[in-house]
């Protein structure tokens, strides 16, 4: 467990550096002047800038301050998302291999997100501190939708509640480093629904550099020693709902909707944590209610206390809501593809801290995949950069020929 507390402080030291605070008194008046002008500011170019502080956004100038300091901000989200989807991996593992309710184990994930957002958009007074004319003010600001627009966020949520159902049950069947194996062939999903819901297509050479991902996904697999076909099953079908999560949010951030477009990523991925919670608990409940007091009692027979597994349980809740916010926020900042990029990339960090961590066997040939999947990731992000930087040169042209 000391590596784990290890872990924790790298990730509160990743979160510290990607400047969350908590909102003042004092800042009241300049906080509301900026929510009541972004009230004019509807386009979804402003996704792009969305700021770090619990759901606001900061103003276009500020995010042409300059290049460094924006490539500082997104590889802080990046370093957070990595640090506790890594912590959140292995204390989950842990839960599972005691208790053995993977659906009410998502549930509760879930629903310590909800609280955990729902806290900070509760309104608490401000007792006249610092000069403050408002009577409360929220940590986070308080979301402003429709009906309608809460209806549009339900597919997202689905995707979602989908894919969160489907990576707990990838690792309770199997290992962390097998089921992160199998979802780095995230991307190959990301491009389908990339062409066939955003019309956005690739040359030739970055849809080839599929391949040795899909090769090296499915070597590691045959050779892997604790093999399951539920595990590769349940991985799969995660990679193909978090993909679709993806393309789906992205157009949502980029939705015509005013509701929708005012959400700052992290506030997006708040809301439809919500909605998947909801959507979750009638089936978790129908699936494994019934047999959850033996499955309680089985766990705490194999030797770990009842406070212990809360705690561990606890801190999935907090780990898993704290990565998948810090991941909404990344993809405020970058395309789907790039964004699937970097989570493969993430899943390389976690396969590798896991096996040493759990001491997971692995042959030659299991490496051997993996390596090669790895590599057919770096390729696909090389011609993506190629293909970009190429697009950007034509246009350059074109319009200097007007």
């Amino acid at each position: 467990m000391s590596r784990i507390h290890v872990l924790a402080v790298c990730c509160a030291a990743a979160a510290a550096s990607a400047g969350a605070s908590i909102v003042r008194p004092a800042d009241l008046q300049r906080s509301r002047l900026r929510h009541d002008s972004r009230r004019e500011l509807h386009s979804p170019a402003l996704v792009r800038v969305s700021a770090l502080r619990g759901g606001a956004r900061v103003p276009v100038v500020a995010a042409k301050a300059g290049k460094a300091g924006g490539t500082l901000q997104t590889l802080a989200l990046f370093c957070a998302w990595y640090a506790f989807n890594i912590w959140y991996s292995l204390v989950a593992k842990m839960v599972l291999q005691w208790w053995k309710s993977p659906w009410l184990f998502t549930v509760i994930q879930l629903g310590i997100g909800a609280l955990w957002v729902g806290a900070q958009w509760a309104p608490l007074p401000t007792f006249g501190l610092n000069g403050a004319n408002a009577k409360t003010f929220t940590l986070r600001p308080l979301p402003e939708l429709t009906c309608a627009e809460m209806k549009s966020l339900v597919p997202i949520a689905a995707c979602l509640a989908a894919g969160h159902v489907a990576s707990t049950m990838a690792m309770f069947y199997g290992t962390v480093a097998f089921a992160n194996v199998v979802k780095t062939a995230e991307p190959l999903f990301t491009c389908l629904f990339s062409a066939l819901l955003l019309k956005q297509f690739f040359a030739k050479q970055t849809y080839a550099t599929l391949l040795p991902i899909m090769g090296g996904v499915a070597f590691a697999s045959a050779k892997e020693l604790s093999f399951s076909w539920m595990s590769l099953t349940t991985a799969m079908s995660s990679n193909v709902a978090f993909a679709l999560r993806a393309i789906l949010a992205k157009k949502s951030m980029a939705s015509s909707s005013k509701g929708i477009a005012k959400l700052s990523s992290a506030n997006l991925f708040a809301v439809v944590n919500m909605l998947a919670f909801a959507l979750t608990t009638p089936l978790a409940l129908l699936l494994e209610l019934p047999k959850a007091s033996a499955s309680w009692d089985a766990a705490l027979a194999k030797g770990v206390t009842g406070a212990e597994l809360l705690k561990l349980i606890l801190v999935t809740g907090v780990t898993y809501y704290m990565y998948n916010e810090f991941a909404f926020m990344c993809l405020g900042q970058v395309d789907p593809v790039t964004h699937a990029v970097a989570n493969t990339i993430k899943r390389v960090a976690v396969i590798a801290v896991s096996i040493v961590y759990f001491k997971n066997p692995i042959t030659k040939e299991g490496m051997l995949g993996s390596a090669v999947a790895v590599v057919g990731v770096l390729l696909y992000s090389l011609a993506l950069d190629a293909e970009k930087a190429t697009s950007a040169k034509a246009a350059k042209l074109v319009k200097a020929r007007r």
